[in-house]
């Protein structure tokens, strides 16, 4: 049977597979039922609507063709490669005006839903775009019911539009338009999107940067900056604002910036100046931009209009912000009123084509500019504890991540920095190393990290105990660092001066532990971890924060998955599932429940469950004589007894009421005060995580907080029925 697919060689999947099922004389329905797979998706199948089919529909027709599910892979992929598309010559640029060309011509998009349609798609190229934001994107207020069948034509004519002119329409499987389990993907290389082009060259800039091949690296930036016509979806002002949309331009100033560097190190500054100008004009008060625009300007000459610019800067930061011009601007203004400047070469430099390579490579520096060094020679940290071995879930807090710091340098002179705040054991740290540990390229000056201890049995830390240990792990001997609190952040500040740091301040208390700690320039970047909101700190050092949910039922399941093992999960599927389920989503939960079970292999999941259910975990603070139990309490505990004792007692009562739909009101009556009051407790609840506001002044306490809870107010109410809840 598999020899006819490989005959018909040159027909799409889908045309090959309703070819065979007509040679065979089976109907739909009867070639449905003999795979075990349902008519819509045989009928999706055969139109070419699925790019990737389910593994349970490739082991459906595995059984049929009597072969195994990797060949119908291989099989799937042949297919894909023997389709002509016709794309080669195509390119979508969204780095300024969109765009969609075939070789020469310029395929002109008038419809509004088709262009803002194209546009998010190459901005998650070569990733899918889910439906759902398909449909926020396009009816950004109120969709219309119709809205999903409105989507699929949109697609429809969006697939004719990227056909080169004069061809005729093909199946959906064999446009560059796929369709995906969950929305659709721009199916092009990543040089046919001049974003993905741009961030390639960008990456391969840095990596020559920091493997010390600086031609390489002034080479390939310049490639990266020639993609950009202006900014991003010029012409598309609500895609312009689209997060993704915002990382693209951070890593354009970023990549710009490093051209910048390398053309005043290569005495070429007149590369630069016109791109400077540009992007300082979008970006008034990014001191680095203006600094480098600065120099690049004195260094040609201009001096007088160099100084014309640094005035303008330092009026507008007052103005508009009331601070003084950073140690970068600063120190750039003093260069030019030095003339510590390195001169233009003589001959002028061979233009390269737009994205070709170099026709002459620049020559190294002679004469380096001296520049003071306040500090010893620095030493690189390497500080993160080790990655988690288990990790499952938070694909978009991880994705928020990278948008706020993966591109330091690009906030206006700001230090980019994310706090993770969410309630005891959600798995704060976790996310904060595994996202340190996998973007570690990111920072190839070192990586810092401290446990504050702001929830811990210990003494909090002392922000001058993290600077000595900063200090000491960044190579100042022991005898250079400051006794006083502000010498100490100021020759810090100092050390990380145009390096590339990541700072991990785990488990932070309040606001004191952590602003001593923050670097002073934009090229470092602070990750902070806390059970506390900590709106000081999002208020006045402009961090921002990542909230951290609970488990979802399917990634509780897939973290017991982990532990237990596939087979024995699917062994029992519904008693897994109420095992996670009981967990409430608390990750520390679902491991010492799923670590003991492994160690009982010989005791079925279900009666497990019934035997936690019979010794009430979760319903018992202090059970000292069971570790089971200690790990889960003491992680509540340190949150709880932080509280003042008004806001305990508020907790306590919280173990009477069913954990939804909590108000003011509710809570009011059960301590017997005002609405007001109890508001302003609820509301401190939040701020420790101990709380979840789901709407404005209504709230809901997650399930295993909930017992908690009730464990405590029966300890301090020991007459209170089991059952008082209201």
């Amino acid at each position: 049977m598999i020899d006819f697919f490989q005959r018909n060689g040159s027909l799409p999947f889908g045309e090959r597979l309703r070819s065979f099922r007509g040679r065979t004389g089976l109907t739909q329905n009867e070639f449905a039922e003999r795979t075990g797979i349902s008519v819509r998706a045989l009928r999706d199948l055969e139109n070419g609507r699925v790019e990737q089919p389910r593994g349970r529909t490739l082991r459906g027709l595995a059984t049929l063709l009597a072969v195994d599910v990797d060949e119908v892979r291989e099989l799937l992929v042949a297919c894909r490669r023997t389709v002509p598309s016709g794309d080669e010559g195509l390119r979508v640029d969204i780095l300024g005006t969109l765009s969609v060309r075939h070789g020469g011509n310029v395929r002109e998009i008038s419809a509004t839903k088709l262009r803002r349609l194209l546009g998010l798609l190459a901005l998650h190229h070569p990733d899918p775009v889910g439906f759902e934001e398909i449909r926020r994107t396009l009816w950004p207020k109120n969709p219309p019911r119709s809205s999903q069948n409105l989507v699929h034509t949109y697609i429809s004519q969006l697939r004719g539009v990227l056909l080169p002119p004069g061809s005729r329409p093909v199946a959906p499987s064999a446009s560059c338009l796929t369709r995906t389990h969950g929305g659709y993907v721009l199916a092009l290389e990543r040089d046919q999107v001049d974003l993905t082009r741009f961030l390639d060259l960008a990456a391969r800039a840095r990596e020559a940067h920091d493997e010390g091949d600086s031609a390489a690296a002034y080479e390939l930036a310049g490639r990266a900056c020639r993609c950009w016509r202006g900014p991003i979806l010029a012409d598309e002002p609500l895609l312009a604002h689209h997060p993704e949309a915002t990382a693209a331009a951070r890593k354009g100033t970023e990549n710009l910036l490093l051209h910048a560097d390398l053309a005043m190190q290569f005495r070429q500054p007149e590369q630069v100046v016109h791109a400077l100008r540009v992007a300082a004009r979008e970006e008034p008060l990014h001191e680095g931009l203006q600094a480098r625009l600065i120099l690049a300007l004195a260094s040609c000459g201009q001096q007088s209009e160099a100084l014309n610019v640094f005035a303008e800067v330092v009026r507008r930061l007052d103005a508009e912000l009331g601070v003084e011009p950073g140690e970068e601007l600063r120190h750039a203004h003093l260069r030019v009123l030095h003339q510590q400047l390195p001169s233009p070469r003589g001959g002028r430099l061979t233009r390269a084509l737009p994205d070709g390579p170099m026709t002459a490579r620049p020559p190294a520096l002679t004469a380096a500019v001296p520049v003071p060094n306040p500090v010893p020679p620095t030493s690189r940290p390497s500080q993160l504890p080790a990655e988690p071995m288990i990790f499952v879930g938070r694909a978009a807090e991880m994705r928020k991540l990278d948008r706020l710091l993966s591109a330091p340098g690009e906030r206006g002179g700001h230090v980019p920095a994310a706090l993770i705040s969410g309630l005891p054991g959600v798995g704060k740290t976790t996310l904060a190393l595994r996202w340190a540990h996998r973007r570690q390229k990111a920072f190839p000056d070192g990586q810092l990290y401290v446990d504050l201890r702001g929830h811990s049995a210990r003494p909090p830390l002392r922000p001058e105990e993290a600077l000595t240990s900063f200090l000491r792990a960044l190579g100042v001997p022991r005898a250079r660092i400051p006794d006083s609190l502000d010498e100490a952040a100021n020759l810090y500040r100092t050390v990380l001066s145009g390096r590339r740091v990541l700072v991990v301040l785990d488990n932070a208390g309040d606001e004191d532990q952590i602003r001593p700690l923050i670097p002073g320039e934009a090229d470092c970047a602070v990750l902070v971890t806390s059970r506390n909101t900590l709106p000081g700190l999002v208020a006045r050092q402009g961090v921002r924060r990542v909230g951290l949910d609970l488990l979802t039922q399917n990634e509780s399941v897939a973290l017991l998955t982990r532990l237990l093992g596939q087979r024995r999960v699917d062994a029992e599927p519904l008693a897994a599932a109420a095992l996670a389920r009981y967990c409430g989503g608390l990750p520390p939960a679902v491991r010492i429940l799923g670590a003991h079970l492994a160690e009982l292999p010989g005791l079925s999941i279900a009666q497990y469950c019934v035997e936690l259910q019979d010794i009430e975990f979760f319903r018992r603070p202090g059970c000292e004589d069971d570790d089971l139990f200690s790990s889960v309490h003491a992680a509540f505990s340190l949150s709880y007894a932080a509280l003042p004792e008004s806001a305990r007692r508020f907790f306590r009562l919280l173990g009477r009421t069913d954990g939804r739909n909590v108000t003011a009101y509710t809570m009011a009556d059960l301590a017997g005060t005002t609405p007001r009051e109890a508001l302003r407790a609820l509301r401190r609840l939040v701020e420790a995580s101990l709380l979840h506001e789901r709407a404005h002044a209504l709230f809901t306490v997650p399930g295993p907080l909930l017992r908690y809870a009730e464990a405590l107010d029966r300890h301090d109410d020991p007459h209170l029925p089991s059952d008082a809840a209201s």
